[in-house]
């Protein structure tokens, strides 16, 4: 068996609690000091004696052996007993379980002395969380403090953590302000439950005052800066989280895509869309972030608003060409007609109308026939304009178009 020595106490002490500083409450007198001391049997406290000597020259698998032969019969000797086992187990890799048994039985019989049942309860505590048996460790940490009448950062960061696991979120930011309030140097972990509390429960501007704390308190971790710009994205703080997503742009700290697309989300959202298409363009090119039918489409979009229309027609055809959908051809084509390319306009049509997901033939039909139209070519427009009059969204603007296209045509001799 592997001993993890550095997490297997003295005889007196328990697991997890060495070298960890509390804080005694304001009390009268506490239960841990009305405890009386009590002595082992002579042949049990010969036994155990041996045992500790074993476990001090590092034969913890003689001292257990030892150990687990006795038959104690008072409940004194037995709850001493299983408490050295459990503390032994407790330091054996794949033994919390059977370490967990051993000082319940020893917690349960509650007859052992004040500081020797702290650090009991307090060990039951940590294993139960270890275990993942959050709701026993919860009671565990609290008989804790009621016996020991100490407060402890660590023990309420524990009872923070087992409160997030079990969803109690409103629980966790109380707990979370007294690890806070015992800490001498700022924790990270205290302000990360209480933000993930906040985020949890939706209260996104509570949550990212807790990262504009955490940004000043922790200076060298840079990544806070983004996790910044998702709180305020979240409380719809549009401005802030523009500025500090910048702020973490300019100092290297973007690396997922979806953390680059929220910079250029921001800038869009903030009235600089060319800004905005032009880092998508980069990000894009440098293969940063997936060149697919969204990260295309996004690009598009954001150029048509920066009415770089020939830009965003370009990309509404990369997204078309990659997804075949019609939506981004269909978009493609009335772009190019936009900006008078009506050859091009016509050849995005047709793929439109031949492409996945066509949504309105009607409105496709009408892009064609007024590309065709002004292009001189009636026949081909009349056409297109008489396809759209059977979709129910077009029918009446097609009708008003095919009286105009016809009468433009006869005027220019042209046969339709």
């Amino acid at each position: 068996m592997q001993i993890k020595r550095k997490f297997v106490p003295a005889l007196l002490l328990a697991v997890l609690t060495s070298g960890i500083s509390s804080t005694a409450f304001a009390v009268e007198k506490c239960e841990i000091d009305k405890r009386k001391t009590k002595v082992m049997s002579e042949r049990v406290g010969k036994k155990v004696g041996k045992a500790f000597e074993l476990y001090s020259a590092d034969q913890v698998n003689e001292a257990l052996a030892m150990l687990l032969e006795i038959e104690p019969k008072k409940e004194f000797d037995k709850a001493y007993v299983n408490r050295f086992i459990g503390n032994l187990y407790a330091g054996i890799d794949g033994k919390v379980s059977t370490a967990l048994k051993h000082i319940k039985l020893a917690v349960d019989a509650d007859v052992l002395g004040g500081t020797d049942h702290a650090a009991s309860l307090r060990l039951l505590a940590d294993l139960y969380m270890q275990e993942k048996q959050y709701k026993p460790a919860l009671d565990m940490y609290s008989k804790w403090m009621a016996f020991s009448c100490k407060e402890d950062k660590n023990v309420y960061l524990r009872m923070g953590q087992a409160n997030f696991e079990l969803k109690q979120y409103m629980d966790v930011i109380p707990l979370a302000d007294k690890a806070i309030a015992l800490e001498e140097t700022p924790n990270k972990n205290a302000y990360i439950l209480k933000m993930g509390s906040y985020v949890e429960t939706k209260q996104y501007k509570k949550a990212a005052k807790v990262v504009e704390q955490m940004v000043e308190l922790f200076p060298s971790e840079g990544r806070l800066w983004v996790q910044l710009s998702q709180m305020y994205l979240l409380s719809e703080d549009y401005q802030k989280a523009l500025y500090t997503a910048d702020v973490a742009h300019r100092q290297g700290l973007l690396e997922k895509p979806a953390e680059f697309k929220m910079l250029a989300q921001l800038l869009a959202q903030n009235g600089i869309p060319f800004k905005s298409a032009q880092i998508q363009e980069k990000y894009l090119k440098d293969g940063l972030v997936e060149k697919d039918e969204q990260s295309l489409s996004m690009l598009a979009n954001t150029y048509h608003q920066a009415k770089e229309i020939k830009l965003a027609a370009k990309y509404y055809g990369e997204a078309a060409e990659l997804s075949n959908e019609s939506k981004h051809f269909a978009k493609q084509a009335a772009l190019l007609l936009e900006i008078q390319q009506f050859k091009s306009a016509q050849a995005a049509g047709k793929k439109a109308l031949q492409a996945k997901g066509v949504k309105s033939k009607g409105q496709i039909q009408m892009i064609l026939a007024q590309a065709y139209f002004y292009n001189d070519e009636f026949k081909a427009a009349y056409k297109a304009c008489e396809a759209a009059t059977k979709d129910k969204k077009t029918a009446k603007a097609a009708s008003s178009w095919l009286g105009y296209i016809k009468d433009t045509a006869k005027r220019k001799n042209v046969s339709i």
